[in-house]
């Protein structure tokens, strides 16, 4: 198997993403695109728990993406007309969740934290709520895990998810083959990425324009 390094993860996060809300804005007939773009956050979430662990600062980090966050959402709002919270507030909550579990060791402690941030995310409508906290959770432990033993945990969370509580649609399983994309990691940072708390924003500017334009046809 190809080994990646953390930058190349970071721009396949961003290429499923655009693909995604390219088919959501302007080709919604092209069914593959939002399938490959369930892989997008998976690997967000996978690049959050690897900047957490090697911040040091986690303050500016935090920082960064609520600046961020905040700049995106009237654009994030505008073009997909939702009045959730943009997935940058959900990277924020993940991030607060780490470092919580990460003070407080003991299982009944990390379990509190969890279910108190997913109600947090589910209460401020925060993209991917409760599904998003435990897909950042379950990042965390990809260096913790035996990969096959992780996998295992990853499937069995997705199968209770889509399958059990119906709570997304199926085509959301997809998201479980991300799971493999972050064990071909190679241990190297690779490039650095400050360009992508430009990007956000910027590409949703962009596509927002040219769904205007088309629609405004």
């Amino acid at each position: 198997m190809i080994k990646v390094s953390a930058f190349s993860i970071k721009i396949l996060a961003a290429v499923f993403m655009i693909m995604d809300h390219v088919c959501y804005l302007l080709m919604p007939d092209l069914v593959i695109l939002h399938l490959l773009g369930r892989l997008s956050f998976p690997l967000f979430a996978w690049l959050l728990v690897e900047g957490e662990k090697h911040t040091q600062n986690v303050y500016r980090y935090g920082r960064r993406l609520l600046i961020t966050a905040i700049i995106s959402q009237p654009f994030y709002s505008v073009v997909f007309q939702r009045l959730s919270l943009n997935i940058l507030f959900m990277l924020l909550l993940g991030l607060v969740m780490l470092r919580l579990v990460k003070r407080y060791p003991q299982l009944w402690q990390q379990l509190i934290i969890i279910g108190l941030c997913a109600a947090v995310a589910e209460s401020l409508r925060v993209e991917y709520g409760a599904y998003g906290i435990g897909v950042i959770f379950l990042m965390s432990l990809t260096d913790k895990l035996k990969p096959i033993v992780w996998l295992l945990y990853w499937c069995s969370f997705h199968f209770f998810i889509l399958v059990i509580l119906s709570v997304f649609n199926i085509s959301q399983s997809w998201a479980i083959f991300a799971g493999f994309i972050v064990f071909q990691f190679n241990g190297r940072q690779g490039s650095r990425a400050k360009w992508f708390y430009m990007f956000y924003p910027a590409h949703l500017i962009i596509l927002g324009m040219i769904n205007y334009l088309i629609q405004s046809r």
